[in-house]
């Protein structure tokens, strides 16, 4: 009898033993075809080819993909040649799994994959000169017998260093992806000890122990919900060279608004060459579904100090939100970003489409009345501080009121508190109007300043400032205490309160005509004596 029961076990045993590794085979090729699919699905890959073939211990799967080429085009002006060539080229990865109950150890899992990164000639020649003979990445995806799993990714460190005097110190990238059967949820973990770069005569840039935590999953209108935590540790750049900038604010009020503000309060200048440290910087997001059809999400984001040159900044808190947000009307706006950053744009043409999207792909987001919160905005400078929070809610607004900017403003209620110090508020205005008060004189250029007329500029500006404050306060518009000014905006019902007073400004009224007549270098040089006339 008992021989009978061991003769009849064994092959039962030796069934589920030859059995197992290719049922679990069959099983492993389901959960990488889902993710699979969710890499054919991302907007900045394409897939070549993919080709699976399943023995009965083990299989491969070979992907061939590459970056969108208009992508890539789109960018071209922003990266480097020699990074171009790395991401023009198409990657074959090659997944070697062995599947099986143990294929991955004493703890039981469907499968065990490797995966080996396949590069074109051209680009494995560049990889070599950052990575020498280190393999670039290196790639293990566990998958649990429940069709979870556990993706762990590494970049390799390297330092690489041209004659030009240009110098890379990378110190690699670790990562680690625990995820739920399909990808249905996931948390994600980065960490990135070093990169710095020195860019030969140019400068150089740091960033230190960066470090980057998510959990995602999939909500009931298609936007991915979860948590986001970023921390780094160090960021520094410096610079030798004078900077010029000049962002057209203007402009932008102008193009989405009747009103005609003048160049004053665009920022323009020259920066000098220096160097900026930021310490401690952390940014957390939370993005939530109150039901089926809406989303809330908020963001914080701080720092402890920042340095620039010998002037110390810090801190800086800032914490919004925006609430009762359409979550179908963001997947299609998100949607429609994708597409653009894949077409081909003709150049100049990308701001207006991504305009054109939020009115027509974002219309929902703003006639379900939406809330926009500013819980709190908290910045610390040298010359002072500014406070500031509030809400903007949007009611009753209609799709066609999007193109028209008095109805958007009947149906919009702004309510924000200010608190700024006077010195921070002098120091904005003084850096912002100088350029007004230029003269042709090339010794009182931006690159050789005369110290005398520039602290007459400067002290000019104090006292309008001081002039408007004033005037401001008396009319109880504004409240001044421990040198700084209060006020309250209200914006409601198409009319402007100022800490509880109506303030009336024409729509198409330059704001600042008083201080600017014209925008163009040449009137902004004429000399006060003539303007007089």
């Amino acid at each position: 009898m008992k021989k009978i029961l061991i003769g009849g076990t064994v092959p039962v045993i030796l069934a589920a033993f030859l059995g197992m590794p290719y049922y679990f085979g069959i099983k492993a090729q389901q959960s990488l075809e889902e993710q699979h699919k969710i890499l054919s699905d991302t907007f900045f890959f394409d897939v070549v080819s993919h080709n699976y073939e399943r023995g009965w211990f083990s299989a491969t799967e070979t992907t061939v993909i590459r970056f969108h080429p208009s992508l890539l085009t789109n960018l071209s002006g922003q990266i480097p040649a020699n990074i171009k060539t790395v991401l023009d080229k198409p990657i074959t990865i090659v997944n070697h799994v062995k599947h099986g109950l143990f294929a991955d150890g004493f703890t039981p899992v469907r499968a065990s994959v490797t995966s080996e990164f396949q590069y074109d000639p051209e680009v494995q020649k560049v990889l070599s000169r950052f990575f020498n003979d280190k393999v670039p990445v290196t790639m293990k995806n566990t998958i649990y017998l429940s069709g979870s799993g556990k993706l762990e990714t590494n970049i390799s460190p390297f330092e690489y260093e041209e004659l030009s005097g240009i110098k890379l110190d990378w110190k690699g990238m670790q990562s680690q992806v625990d995820y739920q059967s399909g990808f249905k949820s996931y948390t994600s973990q980065y960490q990135i000890p070093l990169l710095k770069a020195i860019l030969a005569d140019k400068g150089d840039i740091a960033l230190e122990d960066l470090s980057i935590k998510t959990h995602t999953q999939e909500g009931k209108t298609g936007v991915d919900l979860g948590s986001t935590d970023v921390k780094l540790g160090k960021f520094s750049i410096a610079w030798k060279e004078n900077i010029d900038y000049n962002f057209r604010i203007n402009e932008l009020i102008n193009m989405v608004t009747d009103l005609q503000i003048g160049a004053f309060i665009n920022p323009t200048g020259t920066i000098a060459p220096s160097n900026i440290n930021v310490e401690k910087l952390s940014y957390q997001a939370q993005t939530t579904e109150k039901d089926e059809q809406f989303v809330d999400s908020e963001g914080h984001f701080t720092f402890e100090k920042l340095n620039y040159g010998t002037e110390q900044y810090g801190p800086l808190d800032v914490n919004i939100s925006a609430e009762h947000l359409d979550g179908k009307s963001l997947t299609a706006l998100k949607k429609r970003w994708e597409q653009i950053a894949t077409d081909k744009i003709p150049e100049g043409q990308a701001q207006d489409m991504i305009l054109e999207a939020v009115r027509k792909e974002g219309a929902d987001l703003f006639v379900n009345n939406p809330v926009f919160k500013i819980k709190s905005f908290n910045f610390t400078a040298p010359s002072g501080y500014i406070k500031v929070n509030g809400d903007v809610q949007f009611n009753g607004l209609q799709k066609n009121d999007l193109n028209d900017f008095n109805m958007l403003l009947q149906k919009m209620r702004a309510n924000v508190n200010f608190d700024v110090s006077n010195q921070l508020l002098e120091q904005f205005a003084i850096s912002q109007a100088r350029g007004l008060f230029a003269t042709d004189d090339a010794s009182a250029s931006a690159t050789n300043p005369d110290p005398k007329a520039l602290e007459d500029v400067n002290e000019t500006i104090r006292l309008m400032v001081a002039g408007t404050v004033k005037s401001l306060a008396e009319d109880g518009y504004v409240k001044q205490s421990n040198n700084a000014i209060q006020t309250n905006v209200l914006l409601e019902n198409n009319q402007v309160k100022l800490n509880g007073k109506p303030f009336t400004i024409q729509p198409d009224e330059d704001i600042l005509v008083d201080i600017e007549a014209d925008d163009s270098p040449s009137s902004a040089s004429v000399p006060a004596t003539q303007s007089a006339k």
